[in-house]
């Protein structure tokens, strides 16, 4: 009989240490306490796009009652055959002649993908195993690293937001594969993130991934926004560097052009000049993912602009500088600059990689 409690001691340590230790090891994955139904916000979106072509209807042709019962129909989300069908009949019922000024508003609602629930299921198994870390168990960038994450030079900065409820428009806007005018990226630029990473930044790169792979990792990504499903994004154009990339006389003209266009953000690299933060267009937040708020307002996340000589550029190949600064990055304060000329930009270019190959200062700074 002394020998039972002994046994049951012995069976509760056995027991009970390993689902101690489950429970305590075990990730607590974060919820976001701010709401966001997928359902709800393809609702909003389709009621908003509806208002607008009805309102431009009415304006052109007055109401037309057959053409407005369709329009009810596009109020909720429905398949995309349906959901296109349905355009195609409202399109029909209006004069030929004014269907070209309507003609972005009805492509606002017309489905251009919808997401396969077997791409979808496969690609969140990738997800969990890959992208959970950083971008967070819900796609909302909630981190599950307690410490977060920072970039090379040591500021804190967020992975992107899948949802895009933290972005202030409610969209899904890629810094180096979207447009400045906050455009959803085209599958082939995500595809290039997720292979190549972010340099400077903790996205890693992820060059063993197969097409396949790829796909379904994309679709799962999509499926996290609705958004998507009325968006195409066009393949971006990546120009030839010219002959004389290198030369001397395009450094020196770069450092002039630099020196009156990009000093006002990213201030004087070669005289050791620190770069100026900067907003973004994603809202700042708390470790439970309330966005942060100074009185009414709220706040947004910020982050220096790039420190040429001192960190890692995102897009290093001469190409890529090229469309960034044409273009500009969307969700930040780096506008387009295509109105400088191709020949002059591409002297900056020459001049950003004359600083990332010199590491930035240089004694001829005034120069």
């Amino acid at each position: 009989m002394k020998g039972i409690p002994f046994a049951i001691f012995l069976g509760l340590i056995t027991i009970g240490l390993p689902i101690l230790y489950i429970s305590v090891s075990h990730p607590r994955y974060k919820k976001s306490i701010v709401d966001y139904d997928l359902v709800d916000i393809e609702s909003k979106y389709r009621q908003e796009k509806v208002q607008n072509l009805k309102n431009k209807i009415a304006e052109i042709v007055g109401e037309n009652g057959k053409v407005l019962v369709s329009l009810d129909r596009l109020l909720n989300p429905l398949p995309m055959e349906e959901n296109n069908r349905i355009l195609d009949e409202v399109a029909s019922e209006l004069p030929k002649d004014l269907l070209d000024s309507l003609k972005d508003s009805i492509e606002e609602l017309r489905m251009k993908w919808e997401p396969d629930s077997k791409k979808v299921q496969i690609g969140k198994e990738y997800y969990k195993n890959y992208c959970m870390t950083c971008h967070g168990m819900y796609g909302d960038s909630l981190p599950v690293t307690p410490e977060g994450l920072k970039a090379d030079l040591g500021y804190p900065m967020y992975a992107r937001d899948f949802t895009g409820k933290y972005h202030r428009e409610g969209k899904v806007v890629f810094k180096y594969a979207s447009s400045f005018l906050g455009e959803m990226a085209p599958d082939e630029e995500l595809k290039r993130i997720i292979r190549e990473g972010l340099p400077g930044t903790p996205m890693p790169g992820y060059p063993y991934f197969t097409d396949a792979e790829l796909d379904y990792i994309i679709e799962y990504i999509k499926s996290l926004n609705p958004r998507w499903k009325f968006y195409k994004a066009e393949v971006r154009n990546y120009p030839q560097p010219p002959q004389d990339l290198y030369s001397e006389e395009r450094i020196q003209r770069g450092r002039e052009a630099f020196q009156s266009v990009c000093i006002a953000c990213h201030r004087n690299p070669e005289a050791g000049e620190e770069p100026l933060e900067q907003p973004l267009a994603w809202y700042e937040f708390s470790e439970d993912g309330a966005i942060l708020k100074d009185g009414e307002n709220p706040k947004f996340q910020a982050v220096k602009a790039r420190y040429f000589g001192k960190e890692p550029l995102r897009r290093p190949n001469p190409s890529e500088i090229f469309v960034v600064i044409q273009e500009g990055i969307a969700g930040s304060t780096m506008t387009p600059w295509k109105h400088l000329g191709d020949e002059k930009i591409w002297d900056i270019v020459s001049y950003i990689i004359y600083l990332q190959q010199k590491g930035g200062v240089d004694g001829n700074a005034s120069r």
